[in-house]
Order: C-alpha cells, then sequence, then structure tokens
C-alpha cells in the first residue's frame, strides 16, 4: 500500500471550475509532475510515472491503452460520502472527500480496515428494505456515458427492464439531484435501484434499497450486476463495505499533506 509521489503525473485537463483547479494545483506542488491539457505528453511519460486522470471522455482511448498493456494508472473523482453537492447523504465541508484508485474506476474490493474513518464521516447506515415495489433507474451524465462509450444505456436498460419485470420503473436523470426530487424520495418504497456506476448506487447502498450495477462499479461489491436477477436482490453486511469506502477517499487536506499517497492502493 503507498505510492511514491515522485513517480506520479497529475493530468490537470482544460476547463475545470477554479475550486478544482485551485485544489489540483496544491497537490501538484507535492508531487513529480503535471501535464496540463496535452493528451500527447500523457501518452508519452515514462512507463514508471503513474498519470493521474479523471472523467475526461478524450482520455478514453488512452486508457484502454493502458489496461491493455497492464500499466498503472490512477483515477480521480468526487467522494463516495461526505461530498459536498449532489449527494442525499451528509454534505462534506472544506471541499469534501474525493476517491482515488489505482487502475479502477471504483473501490473493486473489501479490505480489511479499521472503522476509523468510517465513524468520522458520521453517516448512517440504513436497514435494509425487502418489500419494495418500483425499480428506480439512475441515469449516468452524458461525460460519464462519453466516457464509458454507454451513451444508449438508460435506453437499453428500460427496454431490458421492461422485458424481465412488470414493477413501474422510475427513471432519474443526473440533475435531478441537484435541482428537483432527491433520491431518498424516489428510493422510498423502492425495489432496488438500476445503474451503470453512478454514486446513486453506493448511496442508496447506504440507504438500504438493493442496487444492480455494472461490474465496475464499487457497489456492486453488495449488489448485483446481472438484470436477469432482478427479481432476487441480496441484502449482505455493509459494514466491511463502507469502512473500505472510507478508506478510498480523501479530503482536501489528506491530498496535500501526504495522507493519499501513504494510503492510495
Amino acid at each position: 500500500m503507498g505510492v511514491d509521489p515522485s513517480k506520479v503525473c497529475l493530468f490537470i485537463p482544460a476547463g475545470l471550475k477554479n475550486f478544482k483547479l485551485n485544489l489540483f494545483e496544491r497537490i501538484g506542488k507535492k508531487i513529480g509532475r503535471i501535464v496540463r491539457h496535452d493528451y500527447n505528453e500523457l501518452r508519452k511519460l515514462p512507463k514508471e510515472i503513474i498519470p493521474i486522470v479523471g472523467c475526461t471522455p478524450e482520455l478514453r482511448p488512452l486508457i484502454m491503452e493502458w489496461q491493455s498493456v497492464g500499466r498503472t494508472w490512477c483515477y480521480w473523482d468526487r467522494g463516495y460520502m461526505r461530498r459536498v453537492f449532489a449527494t442525499d447523504l451528509p454534505v462534506g465541508s472544506d471541499g469534501g472527500y474525493y476517491r482515488w484508485h489505482l487502475n479502477a474506476f471504483q473501490m473493486m474490493r473489501i479490505d480489511d480496515v479499521p472503522d476509523d474513518r468510517w465513524w468520522a464521516a458520521k453517516t448512517d447506515l440504513w436497514p435494509w428494505t425487502s418489500h419494495g415495489r418500483h425499480i428506480v433507474v439512475a441515469e449516468p451524465s452524458p461525460t460519464y456515458c462519453r466516457f464509458h462509450g454507454i451513451e444508449s444505456w438508460t435506453k437499453e436498460t428500460v427496454a431490458r427492464l421492461k422485458g424481465l419485470t412488470d414493477r413501474p420503473l422510475v427513471v432519474r436523470d443526473k440533475e435531478m439531484q441537484r435541482f428537483g426530487r432527491k433520491l431518498h424520495q424516489d428510493l422510498a418504497g423502492a425495489h432496488a435501484l438500476v445503474t451503470h456506476g453512478s454514486n446513486a448506487a453506493v448511496e442508496a447502498a447506504v440507504m438500504g434499497c438493493p442496487v444492480f450495477v455494472d461490474p465496475s462499479s464499487a457497489a456492486a461489491l453488495v449488489g448485483r450486476t446481472d438484470l436477469e436477477g432482478i427479481e432476487e436482490p441480496v441484502y449482505p453486511d455493509r459494514f466491511p463495505w463502507v469502512k473500505s469506502l472510507c478508506y478510498s477517499q480523501f479530503c482536501e487536506r489528506e491530498l496535500v499533506d501526504g495522507t493519499l499517497w501513504r494510503m492510495l492502493h
């Protein structure tokens, strides 16, 4: 566990909002390299350097190339819990939390870690609900869809669900969490939530709603990845999972003071 910060390169894409750009400039002062906007320069990095990238659709071919040759890379995005916006869980402060993972877009395993960071998150783990009626479909954002090459995911998933179940479907677009109906409102009385890799799945599982997701989602560790099983959700013990989630996300202070590099895995 841990990464040498002198052996990483942070890619800063064009168009970052000021609050995020300021954070990344602070991170950049403590690491080996920064590449600004130049995809070709990122492609030319020495093999021993770990590129750090976010959800930038133009990077998808390069990430697929890294995956095919077994190169180590790092992905960052908004955290699982204690975000500062677009969340139905308790809101973070001072910039909130970001998730960072090596060779994956989200957490892919449950580690045996202490519970200190979970309790520090001060987030309730709701009991599972098992007698709901409707299914919530959480639509990925357009940027997410382009990044993962799944532009037709919502249409195809809704059609598939209609062929598998007679349950009512409630489709949530990405903007609802910011400006419209809250997730917990749609989850009230729900049988399950279905999404690709949206953090709505993590939040739904924390709030006790079973989930069906893509295998690349962190929520796959406590949910199902096969829509054919839509009538048979699972209800596993989530405590080891939430502990691991909290050991995979970092506040702004930890991104700058070296905590990230000691804990990154």
